[in-house]
Formats: C-alpha cells, sequence, structure tokens
C-alpha cells in the first residue's frame, strides 16, 4: 500500500489524492513526521514540501512527479488522453497550472491573513488572477473537462486553485467572475466521483481555515 504524507488544507495533498481516488489506488494518508516543514520532514524531502509518497521504502515528492508515478505505474483509468499531442497538450495544461496560476492564487494567503480587504493590493491580486484565468480560457476550451471528454492531469491541480481562489477573493471583497466556459469546466469538475471524494478533507479544512480568519465580533458589555 502506498503510504501519501500529506495534510488536509494542501492545495497539492488535494491534487494528488484526486489522482489516487480517480485511479483506485490503496493509500494511508499520513502527515508529514514532524510536521510540514520540519527538521525530520526535511531529513526526509530536503525541499520540506508536501506532498509525498513512500512505495517499498522509496520515497518521492512533488505533485507532477507523483502523478507521473502512478500514471506509469496504473496505467488504466487513464489521467492522459490518446493521442501523443493530446496527453502533452493535458501536461501543459498541468505546468500551467503549477507555474502561473497556483502562485497567483497563494499570493492571496497573506492579504487575507492580514485582513486587507477591498484595498489596492487585494485588487492587483484579483486583476493577475483574472489574467491567469482568461489565459486557461483560451488555451483549454472544455469539452466538458480542460483536455477532453475525460479527468486527465490537467484538471487535478486547477480544480481545487480555481475554486479556492474564487473563494478568497469572494472573502477580500473582490468577487472572480469566471468566463462561461471555465466556470462550466469547473461545475463539471467539481461533479466528478473522484473529485468529489478526494476533495471532502480538503473542503473542511479550508472552510475551518477560513472562519479561523473571519473577524469575531466582541460581545458588547
Amino acid at each position: 500500500m502506498i503510504r501519501f504524507f500529506a495534510t488536509p488544507l494542501s492545495s497539492y495533498s488535494a491534487k494528488v489524492r484526486i489522482a489516487l481516488v480517480f485511479k483506485g489506488v490503496a493509500f494511508e494518508e499520513l502527515p508529514p513526521p514532524g510536521g510540514y516543514r520540519s527538521a525530520e520532514w526535511r531529513a526526509l524531502v530536503p525541499t520540506g514540501t508536501i506532498p509525498a509518497i513512500e512505495v517499498d521504502g522509496s520515497l518521492l515528492a512533488e505533485s507532477e512527479a507523483i502523478i507521473e508515478y502512478l500514471e506509469d505505474r496504473y496505467a488504466e483509468p487513464s489521467l492522459l488522453p490518446g493521442t501523443p499531442m493530446q496527453r502533452a497538450h493535458a501536461r501543459y495544461l498541468a505546468r500551467l497550472h503549477d507555474l502561473s496560476l497556483e502562485p497567483r492564487v497563494r499570493a492571496l494567503f497573506p492579504l487575507l491573513r492580514n485582513r486587507l480587504r477591498g484595498t489596492p493590493e487585494v485588487r492587483a491580486a484579483a486583476e493577475a488572477l483574472a489574467v491567469q484565468i482568461d489565459l486557461l480560457d483560451t488555451v483549454a476550451q472544455p469539452a466538458p473537462y480542460l483536455a477532453g471528454p475525460a479527468l486527465t492531469v490537467a484538471d487535478c491541480g486547477m480544480v481545487v486553485s480555481v475554486g479556492l481562489g474564487q473563494c478568497l477573493l469572494s472573502e477580500l471583497g473582490e468577487p472572480l467572475t469566471l468566463p462561461p466556459a471555465v466556470e462550466a469546466w469547473l461545475a463539471a469538475a467539481n461533479g466528478h466521483p473522484a473529485v468529489l471524494a478526494a476533495l471532502v478533507p480538503w473542503r473542511a479544512a479550508t472552510g475551518d481555515w477560513l472562519q479561523s480568519l473571519r473577524p469575531t465580533t466582541e460581545p458588547i458589555a
């Protein structure tokens, strides 16, 4: 059985969890020993990042590398479409998530923690994310999933980050309107059985995290 080191709140852990559930792979989910970015965890994964998997005593980190390993070892059901060009396009969209879109979502975290709602910094961050969403709308052309009629590697990260970006911007007072095709894709992806099951812990942890950041009203004496 695969040992899956992850945390419920981690977007990249959620991305890999989708792949594991989609492929029907048996796994045991565990927190990183010593905690995320701890010295104990860095002794195993020098970057200190999550997620990681352990298979037969070997440890593998980085979400894309993990998903590629799963695709190689568990060929069916596949997270890649049929032709070489279609497969390359799905991988391109997955890279677009990791390198361009997800960092724009992550940039919202400190704004939310510092309660900078309605500030120029928030508006600038919202515009930067909107640029990435528009790019996704241009290059993906969902049908109904990002790379065609079936869920692929292109969807695993995007379904987490696009939804999270919408949620965070709403909390920050800058609602993000998705292009119609992207909105339809997000609904389709969120309705996929593997996504529904895999994101249960992530949705719960994200809800708790957002609630912890909301200002509380002091009782009137």
